[in-house]
């Protein structure tokens, strides 16, 4: 069956999701995270686009980007390949790290785009891994946090807006944008292989950890797709644990 072809944006503003192959985890440790945004960084030097927000999620990442001159299309398989060859290798993996296209949601006007930004500033609160927006290290938006340096900022998003574009970014969303939705359950096999990497050891040593720690493992792992079932079988913990921890 045929591609259907991707949605154009007018103005060359788009919100991207980018997610790895089967639900596969694609940032693992913080190394990970600064690696991604160094390839990002390198992508927009020599493609010329422009990054208005980002998060990364574990398993998937969320960008606003203006398009240049070369398609978004080759810009991010660019990406794709060059974080690849950072990743596979550190954890010993063959294959696709990526879905084999992204996807991606054409934004024409302004109330759209910025609403877009509120969605990915709002992912990391939803998802359980952090109490304030802003306080996600792996977050950033044009005009209010950014400390990567990666970020445009045009004149309306500078310092003497910051607080009126804080209250609009804690606001409910007002459309519906690209989101990780639930996909088939990973077999066991699957989910212990995404775990002890998440970990960095066999899951059944993940009880033993000290609680903040294995908490977050925990709630790294089910924002992947593993559910708390799994972890719980996995990890030899009480489902009732594992339910606290994603609390």
């Amino acid at each position: 069956m045929p591609r259907t072809a991707r949605e154009r944006s007018s103005v060359g503003l788009y919100h991207v999701l980018l997610r790895g192959a089967d639900g596969r985890i694609i940032f693992t440790d913080d190394e990970d995270c600064v690696s991604f945004l160094d390839t990002l960084r390198h992508s927009r030097e020599g493609n010329g686009f422009l990054l208005y927000a980002y998060c990364l999620m574990g398993s998937h990442a969320h960008l606003l980007i203006k398009e240049a001159a070369i398609p978004i299309d080759q810009a991010f398989k660019r990406v794709g390949s060059s974080y690849s060859h950072y990743y596979n290798p550190k954890y010993n993996l063959n294959g696709r790290l990526f879905q084999d296209r992204f996807q991606s949601e054409a934004l024409n006007d302004n109330p759209h785009f910025l609403d877009a930004m509120r969605f990915i500033c709002q992912n990391p609160v939803k998802a359980g891994l952090s109490k304030t927006m802003f306080s996600y290290p792996w977050l950033g938006c044009s005009g209010v946090t950014e400390s990567h340096g990666l970020l445009y900022s045009p004149d309306e998003m500078k310092d003497e807006k910051r607080r009126e574009l804080v209250t609009f970014l804690r606001a409910p969303c007002e459309f519906e944008h690209l989101e990780v939705k639930s996909s088939a359950r990973l077999s066991d096999e699957k989910a212990a292989e995404q775990l002890a990497r998440i970990a960095n050891c066999p899951p059944e040593e993940i009880a033993a950890f000290e609680k903040a720690k294995r908490n977050a493992i925990l709630q790294t792992a089910h924002d992947a797709g593993i559910s708390i079932r799994q972890l719980a079988r996995l990890c030899g913990l009480g489902k009732t644990v594992v339910e606290r921890a994603l609390k």
